[in-house]
């Protein structure tokens, strides 16, 4: 709402009196100044007293809340967790490029060698791709989350943000760097005046999704479609021949 009412303020594109937006300043006989903003966003006009915004100026206080930088957040997530292996990180702390998930969250058959998932690449072919253990890695990684999550509800109007712009919908990083707050959101957004003080439920809701959030975002990158470090593992193969082999060493250890 307060985005939507700036990029009005702003004469932005798309927020104009051609689009059914508006602006009226008033007057009051207590001498204070009131600004209402209406339009297609607006469940309701927004209205802002200069007399209540200034006592909130004096309590050091924002009529809303900074959103909080989850991008910045959330890299550093990945690194508390603990899941990559100590030299996939920079002296600065921030994870490299090439980091990859320590070997003990990688699925491993009966005889300890890496269980892999085979995938069709066309032609008849296929290669092998690493396996995670994901209850393992979400068991790793979930009480950083529970902390992290925790600092954020701490401030419910940064939390209220966070979920408007990025966590509510579960979209993708790129899709929020191109949305407004309210658009975002939609119906699912959670208001300052309404929402405040955050019910037991909706901090619970915060956290389920904000651990989505991570895990579809961050987390999803470092454990699709990762080839093998052995290289004969990781060649091209003849596809239907080693899903035959696959079956049947399957099959002997099942009757083994």
């Amino acid at each position: 709402m307060y985005s939507v009412a700036n990029s009005v303020l702003l004469g932005k594109p798309g927020f104009s009196k051609t689009e059914g937006y508006d602006i009226v300043l008033d007057l009051l006989d207590n001498g204070s100044q009131e600004i209402t903003f209406s339009g297609p966003f607006f469940e309701r006009p927004l209205i802002i007293n200069s007399v209540t915004l200034g006592s909130l100026l004096d309590s050091d206080t924002s009529i809303v809340a900074t959103t909080p930088d989850i991008n910045k957040d959330m890299l550093r997530l990945l690194v508390e967790t603990g899941i990559f292996n100590k030299e996939d990180v920079s002296d600065e702390g921030d994870l490299l490029p090439t980091a990859k998930i320590q070997e003990t969250f990688i699925l491993k058959g009966p005889d300890q060698k890496p269980d892999y998932e085979i995938i069709d690449i066309g032609m008849g072919k296929g290669r092998n791709v690493l396996r995670f253990d994901l209850d393992k890695i979400e068991k790793k990684a979930t009480p950083f989350i529970n902390a992290e999550v925790a600092g954020l509800l701490s401030s419910e109007q940064e939390a209220v943000a966070a979920w408007n712009v990025y966590i509510a919908k579960g979209s993708s990083v790129e899709e929020d760097d191109q949305m407004v707050q309210d658009a975002n959101a939609g119906s699912l957004a959670w208001s300052y005046e309404e929402d405040l003080p955050l019910t037991q439920d909706n901090k619970e809701l915060f956290l389920d999704k904000y651990k989505k959030y991570f895990m579809n975002n961050y987390l999803k990158q470092f454990i699709t479609n990762k080839f093998p470090t052995v290289e004969a593992d990781a060649a091209v193969f003849d596809l239907a021949e080693a899903k035959k082999a696959k079956a049947e060493k399957l099959n002997q250890s099942l009757t083994s």
